[in-house]
């Protein structure tokens, strides 16, 4: 059974990890450079996971034998080095995206490896299905990816690691009341350190696009929505409308709304978000009174 004590534990240190660590590694020089930054974010978010999965005692198995096996110890380790890499002003801009790209093309693969998805007897039909669904998959992953990655640069702020943080968490508690608890409960460390990570970052320096905190905030939401979808109960409906809630986090750029107050800006952005995600919620809530609620 789920133990609420212990995940609030994992979230509190996953959160207090991030936010020290970027506090103390940005506190040497001031201000802190955009470069240093970036590095003490990312290194805070992979420390801040670290802490929270132990705290959560979740085991994984090396080599990868599941989904999230695969999704923690590969596609996230891998999306932390090219963040890192990103972030250097000597790398050339067209590097970083090629190399997400390929990340985008390789992860619903890499997911999906050895599952009943693709070692099933195989027809054309069957295939042809199984491939689209993964061209699918990485589209939306890189499209999403480079939205918010736009957004931040041309809007920066706090707002959008911290509506990443909310929707993954929202994702954890739909994964689980769809009955995949394990893949719920891995979304918690990632939100706490989604969210630690930005306040720290926006306390050392309010203005920054935050570029690698967003880069692993939408691999780690797909990752645990698509694991949900796949190995859990969670509706394709769901998952969608999960993994595209931060993008109405555009509306703000109307010119209405972008000329006030960031804070009236960030907060509205949060409040945008927040809508699609409490009707997921809610309907899972429903759904999971009427059909596990029962059985426990």
């Amino acid at each position: 059974m789920p133990d609420p004590k212990l995940y609030l534990l994992a979230m509190a240190a996953s959160a207090i990890a991030s936010l020290l660590f970027v506090l103390a590694a940005t506190a040497v020089a001031r201000p802190a450079s955009s470069t240093r930054l970036n590095v003490a974010s990312i290194l805070g978010i992979g420390l801040g996971l670290s802490v929270g999965y132990n705290v959560l005692a979740l085991r994984l198995a090396w080599p990868p034998a599941k989904g999230l096996d695969r999704l923690l110890l590969i596609v996230v380790p891998t999306t932390i080095v090219i963040e890192l890499i990103a972030g250097f002003p000597w790398v050339p801009r067209s590097v970083p995206w090629l190399m997400r790209i390929c990340l985008a093309a390789a992860a619903p693969r890499v997911l999906l490896h050895g599952s009943v998805y693709l070692s099933s007897p195989a027809s054309d039909q069957h295939l042809w299905q199984s491939a689209a669904q993964l061209v699918l998959c990485s589209f939306l992953l890189i499209g999403t990816w480079r939205l918010l990655t736009l957004l931040s640069v041309r809007s920066p702020g706090i707002s959008i690691p911290l509506a990443l943080a909310m929707t993954t968490q929202s994702g954890g508690l739909t994964i689980m009341m769809a009955g995949y608890i394990k893949g719920g409960a891995a979304t918690i460390p990632l939100a706490a350190s989604l969210a630690g990570t930005s306040v720290a970052t926006y306390l050392m320096r309010k203005k920054t696009s935050l570029s690698g905190v967003i880069g692993i905030g939408v691999v780690g939401l797909f990752g645990v929505l698509f694991i949900g979808r796949f190995f859990g109960r969670l509706s394709t409906v769901c998952a969608l409308t999960l993994l595209l809630a931060p993008l109405l986090l555009w509306i703000s750029e109307v010119p209405s709304l972008r000329h006030r107050k960031p804070w009236f800006v960030g907060l509205f952005r949060l409040l945008l978000v927040a809508i699609p995600l409490a009707v997921v919620l809610v309907l899972a809530k429903q759904d999971f009174d009427l059909k596990m609620a029962p059985l426990l």
